[in-house]
């Protein structure tokens, strides 16, 4: 789940930052994507925690083209969720289907439901009341992992080299045709990284929650 106050702040030029204030993205998580993980064992001495681009998706890692599509409408209230997606086949989602989607036993159908289904393991739509209260302000790094409603140690926190909050990660349990299921203690491959969990890594005893369009707050 991605913090679209802080990311616009940073990649401004994205279609819909110019409309961010007074919409969804200013005050709710919105999704980013939804992958599988390797195990700490399975990741060792490779680049990364997960696979990417499997099997026909190889080549969009490249480049992306018409071939890279779902082929498959996002469902409505996906859109609503995650500014980065449409109501079609193109933009954000084309590139979480290629990268992630393709890594999975799913259909692209399946996919985008199984994105729903992760946001709903988290109570409020993944945006708790303390996240709420803390627009434009900030509240300790400890009360922000516990607010979510699932075990804390399968939030990850994401922040940037200010202490301000960028993404949440979730660390889910997946059903053996990988639908994910509940949440379950994320793995030291992504607890130890300055992207997931960069909240605990930069050492964020406190985290600011930055309002749309407040990009000088430090």
């Amino acid at each position: 789940m991605t913090w679209e106050p802080n990311r616009c702040c940073t990649e401004g030029d994205r279609q819909h930052c110019a409309e961010l204030p007074g919409s969804f993205a200013a005050t709710h998580l919105t999704l980013h994507g939804l992958w599988p993980n390797f195990t700490d064992e399975q990741s060792r001495g490779k680049p990364r925690a997960w696979p990417q681009y499997c099997g026909a998706y190889q080549h969009c890692e490249n480049a992306e083209d018409a071939s890279c599509a779902p082929g498959v409408a996002v469902p409505d209230e996906l859109a609503r969720l995650a500014p980065g997606y449409v109501a079609g086949t193109g933009a954000f989602a084309t590139h979480e289907w290629a990268k992630h989607g393709s890594c999975t036993r799913l259909s692209a159908a399946e996919y985008f439901h199984a994105e729903l289904a992760a946001i709903r393991a988290i109570p409020g739509d993944a945006t708790p009341d303390a996240l709420h209260a803390a627009v434009g302000a900030d509240l300790a790094r400890d009360i922000l992992q516990r607010s979510f409603g699932v075990l804390p140690d399968s939030v990850l926190l994401g922040c940037d080299a200010h202490c301000r909050l960028a993404r949440v990660g979730f660390c889910l349990a997946k059903d053996p045709g990988d639908h994910p299921t509940t949440p379950i203690a994320c793995t030291g491959n992504v607890t130890t990284s300055d992207y997931d969990n960069g909240c605990v890594t930069h050492g964020c005893q406190r985290v600011a929650v930055l309002a749309a369009g407040a990009c000088d707050a430090r």
